[in-house]
């Protein structure tokens, strides 16, 4: 029954991705390509031997700037239930960034979410999740 929902949400997230112009990712991209909106995170997930990686980046303006990017991988156990996190990475440097939490295995209902902006601002953050 879970394969089922989980084969349904994916058609779904495709179709609204197709008609809407998303960058939802498919499991064998790479990178999706995302909007070019300066400090604002682009996050997808992908798949890779070990399971689902969640994956974000962030442009920068200003290469002097010290960017933050904090990436998860959360999960979902049944419908209506809280999401809950079971992969992280975070990272700062100055400039544009990419980070990629380690990979998880999992049958539940998958979110890719990545926070980020510039590193001493937290009120120019912003978060991105897809499904």
């Amino acid at each position: 029954m879970i394969s089922r929902i989980a084969g349904l949400a994916v058609a779904a997230a495709a179709t609204l991705a197709a008609t809407t112009g998303s960058a939802v990712a498919t499991p064998e991209a790479s990178q999706p390509l995302c909007s070019a909106t300066v400090n604002r995170p682009c996050a997808w997930q992908q798949s890779s031997g070990g399971g689902i990686v969640g994956a974000a980046r962030i442009d920068a303006a200003d290469h002097q700037q010290m960017t933050m990017l904090r990436v998860e991988v959360k999960i979902q156990r049944a419908w209506g239930s809280p999401w809950e996190t079971v992969a992280s990475a975070t990272r700062i440097r100055s400039g544009s960034i990419r980070v990629t939490t380690p990979a998880v295995v999992t049958d539940y209902r998958t979110l890719v979410c990545a926070t980020g902006g510039p590193a001493g601002s937290i009120e120019q953050q912003s978060t991105t999740c897809t499904y």
